[in-house]
């Protein structure tokens, strides 16, 4: 988390070199090498052959989709990895119901949820930490609420990869201030509040709207902070959002409620 010694740009370049580590850990620990080139993919585990994305659309939106089937190039790599020397391992493996099957993943990468390819549904809870592999990407929670854990058996960061390709981190539209991640929870409205509605300070605990990339995202303010601004000391604001990212704004990045 964005600490008080960290001045607003800050922040937002902390927070902009967040979502580009995401889209670059897609090929990071723990997941299969990719299809030869720049073809997609989806994991099945970090010890199987991966199937090649031949049709996606929706990307980054409600209702994203991916469907990838198995190529002979990408399992002849996987068994000169795993399997070397072993003849039939080609002709086995294409054999098998997977191999013939077609993968799917879908997503609503604005509300944070995905359906991976073991058919389940995943809630976005957060960001993975640099203690262990996988830091700093997604982090899932199962319909029982547990989160999934990042290692190989638990399969948490091949839900990850699936995320990264349905929800891809772009760059947002609005502003160097304003970056656009995957993930983001929209709040319950039809459009984003009014700039009126900043007029009045932020008190601990309130719940607000905040701005995450393009979208506003309803959130709670933990803690206020003096900082240094561009016109000298000023206040911003510890805020926590329902997507599970945290950090530290300035007022003009939030927005009040308004009873709703």
């Amino acid at each position: 988390m964005i600490t008080e010694s960290h001045c607003i740009a800050r922040f937002a370049s902390d927070w902009r070199a967040l979502t580009g580590l995401l889209a670059a850990a897609a090929t990071a620990f723990a997941l299969p090498a990719a299809a030869a080139g720049q073809e997609e993919w989806l994991s099945l585990g970090s010890k199987h052959w991966s199937p090649t994305v031949f049709s996606k659309t929706g990307a980054g939106t409600e209702n994203a989709v991916a469907e990838a089937r198995v190529t002979r190039a990408a399992i002849e790599g996987w068994c000169a990895n795993w399997s070397p020397g072993d003849r039939d391992c080609v002709r086995s493996q294409l054999a098998t119901p997977e191999a013939k099957k077609t993968w799917r993943a879908t997503a609503n990468c604005i509300k944070g949820r995905i359906t991976a390819v073991d058919g389940n549904t995943y809630t976005l809870a957060g960001r993975w930490d640099n203690s262990d592999i996988g830091g700093g990407r997604t982090r899932w929670r199962d319909a029982s609420g547990q989160i999934v854990g990042r290692d190989n058996a638990s399969g948490g960061l091949g839900i990850s990869q699936q995320w990264e390709v349905l929800c891809p981190a772009t760059a947002a539209s609005a502003g160097p201030t304003a970056p656009r991640s995957s993930g983001v929870q929209r709040p319950a409205q039809s459009a984003p509040p009014t700039p009126a509605a900043t007029t009045a300070g932020f008190t601990v605990g309130e719940t607000v709207y905040a701005r995450y990339g393009a979208a506003w995202v309803r959130g709670k303010v933990t803690r206020i902070s003096r900082v240094s601004g561009a016109k000298g000391p000023e206040l911003a604001y510890n805020v926590t959002l329902e997507n599970g990212e945290r950090g530290l704004l300035p007022a003009h990045m939030m927005r009040k409620t308004q009873g709703r």
